[in-house]
């Protein structure tokens, strides 16, 4: 049976922040996209990066076949272990390493530095600076 979406390959080719083009809007909070007099509003450079971050860290691993890869990588957040007795130590470096491996696939991010997980319950929040090719950087807040 053929799968009714492509694999996301394993390497993607690296192009600058501010050549990524547009992408509609998306607003997290209404989890609808934007639209101004009718049409789709959109998003470029950094904002496009930021939205794809607020998406990608929405994502749980494997839930949306659109987001699965062909390798050993995942798309996403494994929110699973956060309700477990796992230490927590444990699930921090999971986390970090779950978002670490997400923001590899963003053709903009070049690096992911001064990660800080901290937990509030069952849910976290993730924060870290991303490294553009562009040189500029991008700070990522958000709850998981």
């Amino acid at each position: 049976m053929a799968e009714m979406f492509p694999l996301i390959p394993d390497t993607i080719p690296r192009q600058a922040g501010t050549e990524i083009g547009r992408t509609p809007a998306f607003d997290s909070g209404s989890c609808r996209f934007l639209l101004v007099d009718g049409a789709l509003a959109e998003r470029s450079g950094r904002e496009a990066v930021q939205q794809w971050f607020d998406l990608m860290l929405r994502q749980q691993i494997d839930k949306v076949p659109i987001y699965r890869t062909g390798g050993a990588a995942r798309l996403g957040v494994d929110r699973e272990m956060l309700g477990s007795r796992l230490p927590s130590g444990l699930i921090t470096a999971e986390i970090e390493r779950n978002v670490r491996e997400t923001a590899s696939f963003c053709p903009a991010v070049r690096a992911v530095r001064d990660f800080a997980v901290t937990r509030r319950g069952r849910s976290c929040h993730v924060a870290f600076t991303a490294e553009l090719y562009t040189d500029e950087t991008l700070e990522v807040s958000a709850d998981v």
